[in-house]
């Protein structure tokens, strides 16, 4: 066993253990099944890339409030 400390926005935390506790699941269950994932898929188990034409649209949404006041109907 190894010793993993990491330091998170203490906001962020708060929010995924809130979805852990819903789902049955610790912090350290939940640590484990994604570096489970992460050498079953040899990298990480989702996409991490920027898209690939940042126009003036996209560079608008990117940098617009998340807070939900516009909504899209396609990703494209």
């Amino acid at each position: 066993m190894k010793l993993l400390q990491v330091k998170l926005d203490h906001e962020l935390v708060d929010e995924a253990e809130a979805i852990l506790e819903n789902l049955g699941l610790d912090r350290a269950t939940a640590l484990t099944l994604y570096y489970q994932q992460i050498v079953l898929n040899k990298g990480l188990p989702f996409d991490v890339r920027l898209p690939r034409k940042l126009n003036q649209e996209t560079i608008a949404a990117l940098e617009e409030d998340l807070s939900g006041s516009k909504a899209y109907s396609s990703l494209v």
